[in-house]
């Protein structure tokens, strides 16, 4: 038999305090996956999300990898299908930051939010995604904001016909680059290698787009401007020869890390801090299950954070009821 159509719901809030078979953190396309999956065997569950779901998917330009849209989808079209899957089904939702998981060795986990609120659940999946890594510099402090920028697709409208940078050589970076060429004058891809390390289709397709030039070997140590950003100063790490460049903008896309505020010292995590799980999604702690790009493995794409989210709600429901 055919499932029965089912009509959009809107978002059940949570009340301090409540009880819910599952909680997840974070409503990326792991989290969500998670959620359905969890709704459709009649879990109460609760998603938070310190954002807007979708995670970086929301973000992306296009997704050429997920089966069933041949031709691609637009990231934030398919955040947006997500959501609406998600929603047929009743799912609690808030949109708030966690703090810390309490009593985590109990039977009962306790989870605190940054507005004082506390929720309680038996099992929790961690699927709270990925954060850009910061320079650390003093001028990315100064220039944050005003032409230091970590999301292309969400700023892009401020650098119209103008020249860019992009740090980074990696498939975000060549990602990131390849949109900004259709909306801004000229590209300065600056990597601290000399060969790009994405997939070859999208290296391809950079080194070739003649919007995009490639500044090997090379990083940026210094930037300049009266208010907003101006120039940037980049030295090539083999012969130190340092050279200002006119851009208006830099998006910083070298590399992301997993976000510590929701990791309880007693997670394990490898050498990068990426949680380690068995094949389960089970971490070290008994009801703690991990999935998406903030669990420990090889490949980080939205069909695996998908396959993640299911396998780890699949687990979470059968540890309810063994």
């Amino acid at each position: 038999m055919f499932e029965e159509t089912l009509v959009e719901t809107e978002k059940l809030k949570p009340k301090n305090g409540e009880y819910f078979d599952l909680l997840i953190i974070g409503a990326g396309p792991a989290g969500m996956s998670a959620a359905l999956c969890a709704a459709r065997a009649k879990l109460k569950v609760l998603i938070i999300e310190k954002a807007l779901p979708g995670g970086d998917t929301a973000s992306a330009y296009v997704v050429d990898n997920y089966l069933g849209f041949p031709g691609g989808i637009f990231g934030e079209k398919l955040a947006s299908q997500m959501e609406k899957h998600m929603n047929e089904y009743n799912i609690f939702y808030t949109c708030e930051e966690v703090e810390d998981i309490l009593n985590i060795h109990n039977p009962i986990k306790t989870i605190k939010t940054s507005l004082g609120y506390a929720y309680r659940a038996k099992t929790v999946i961690i699927a709270a995604g990925l954060k850009p890594t910061r320079l650390e510099t003093d001028f990315e402090k100064r220039f944050v904001g005003r032409g230091i920028s970590y999301y292309a697709k969400c700023d892009v409208a401020n650098y119209q016909d103008q020249d860019v940078a992009v740090m980074g050589g990696g498939n975000c970076a060549c990602y990131a680059a390849d949109y900004l060429s259709g909306f801004v004058n000229k590209i300065y891809l600056i990597h601290r290698s000399d060969n790009i390390k994405a997939v070859r289709m999208l290296k391809e397709k950079v080194l070739n787009n003649p919007k995009i030039i490639t500044m090997w070997d090379s990083r940026v140590v210094d930037a300049f401007g009266i208010d907003k950003l101006e120039k940037i100063k980049i030295v090539n790490i083999n012969n130190d020869q340092y050279t200002w460049v006119d851009v208006k903008g830099v998006f910083v896309y070298t590399g992301r890390v997993p976000s510590k505020t929701v990791l309880s010292v007693d997670i394990m995590v490898d050498e990068a801090g990426f949680i380690i799980t068995d094949e389960f999604m089970r971490t070290n702690i008994q009801g703690i299950y991990a999935a998406g790009d903030i669990r420990s493995k090889q490949i980080r794409q939205i069909p695996t954070a998908v396959s993640d989210g299911m396998i780890a709600a699949i687990n979470a429901e059968r540890n309810l009821f063994k």
